[in-house]
């Protein structure tokens, strides 16, 4: 029985556990098919995690992960399927292969500066994921999947900034050649601010403004379809036009 057995044992239950403070580590599959547990409290004494340690705990929802921790294996929340929210410690370098693979119901993680990598697989499956917090310089760090929501989270936070930056600039140049694909996410998640962030930087040309403004309205989307309405206006004010935009 290794020691996590032996804490799960003591607690009496696998819904919540709180490691000891005496302990640096935890090891390769420590929890892995724990499918009671609900909750785990990683104490600042710990400094390593196994891979695979939480895989197959399909209840978890909630981990504190301390800041002292900087080494983590694979696979690490493979299959928590009701895992909503993680924090990665800073000091993390990497997202390993599987990390979060088949998270469904993750919707927000933040990213530590420290990160320099992220394999291919590490967020694949997580389905819900709608808010990646990293740095703007950090993004083509991530998987091609991910970066969008990353792109979309970074613009939603900032929907009222209105001096440029060198974030502000990465993000304008990542999303002036994909406006339509930021369009047609920020409709299905019923972005409003991300919307905002795209019109107030001058990021949708006219004949986006036009073909979403159409698909917004269809959508029944009434603050997008608003936003897009009046920038459109104010478009074709700029060059002498009055005629109606949905036409």
């Amino acid at each position: 029985m290794n020691k996590c057995d032996e804490i799960l044992k003591k607690e009496g239950t696998e819904k919540e556990v709180i490691i000891p403070d005496e302990m640096s580590s935890i090891s390769e599959l420590a929890f892995a098919g724990s499918d009671g547990l609900e909750s785990i409290y990683i104490p600042d004494s710990v400094t390593s995690i196994g891979n695979y340690a939480f895989m197959n705990c399909y209840a978890l929802r909630e981990i504190r992960m301390p800041e002292s921790v900087d080494s983590i294996g694979a696979g690490l929340f493979q299959n928590c399927w009701q895992l909503r929210s993680v924090r990665m410690p800073e000091g993390t370098l990497t997202l390993g292969t599987d990390m979060f693979e088949n998270c469904h119901d993750l919707a927000e993680i933040w990213l530590p500066l420290s990160l320099k990598e992220a394999a291919r697989t590490s967020l694949s499956g997580c389905r819900s994921l709608r808010a990646i917090h990293i740095s703007p310089q950090q993004i083509e760090i991530l998987p091609p999947s991910a970066r969008y929501t990353a792109v979309l989270t970074y613009m939603e936070k900032n929907a009222e900034e209105a001096e440029a930056g060198d974030d502000s600039a990465i993000i304008e140049k990542y999303v002036r050649g994909r406006q339509k694909s930021f369009l047609d996410l920020a409709i299905n998640r019923k972005s409003t601010d991300s919307v905002r962030y795209m019109v107030s930087h001058s990021l949708i040309d006219e004949e986006a403004l036009r073909e979403y403004l159409n698909k917004s309205a269809v959508s029944g989307r009434v603050e997008i379809t608003a936003l897009l309405l009046d920038s459109l206006k104010d478009s074709r004010e700029k060059h002498g036009l009055s005629d109606d935009p949905f036409e």
